[in-house]
């Protein structure tokens, strides 16, 4: 059987569960709550410039030129000046509410398509986590604590 710790650490670096699934599993294996939430954050803010990296190496700007075609990308290109006014703000929201596909993976996709300063995102996005980790941290321990006292 894989230890707790190794599939916790799994389900943070993997797209699909990232921290938020990673919280969930650590709390509900009754390991230590705050290394859970430490190494859960930890291990998602490492995967983000990789991430980045691997968008960088296989062209992702211009794959989603190919898909979304010319048009798409001079609406993207002619309103990226109002974007950019809560460019931060909107990926900082888009992270931090914890519902599926919004983690740490679609918003380096998102970044990289809006043509984002990576370091300014690789931020953004890290703060997201940790504020996304952190709702979900205290609604699974306040459910814990509900169910566990009936």
């Amino acid at each position: 059987m894989i230890n707790a710790w190794l599939m916790l650490l799994f389900l943070a670096l993997s797209p699909f569960s990232e921290c938020r699934g990673a919280i969930i599993y650590g709390l509900a294996q009754n390991l230590e709550p705050f290394s859970v939430l430490f190494l859960a954050i930890l291990a998602n803010i490492a995967i983000i410039p990789v991430i980045f990296l691997i968008l960088k190496g296989v062209r992702f700007k211009k794959l989603i030129f190919r898909v979304v075609g010319k048009r798409i990308a001079r609406k993207i290109k002619k309103n990226k000046k109002r974007f950019e006014l809560y460019e931060e703000l909107a990926l900082l929201f888009f992270v931090a509410i914890p519902l599926p596909f919004t983690g740490a993976y679609t918003s380096c996709l998102i970044a990289e398509a809006l043509d984002l300063n990576r370091k300014k995102s690789f931020l953004v996005i890290s703060l997201g986590v940790i504020i996304a980790a952190l709702i979900v941290f205290v609604l699974m321990n306040f459910g814990l604590f509900v169910f566990n006292r009936t």
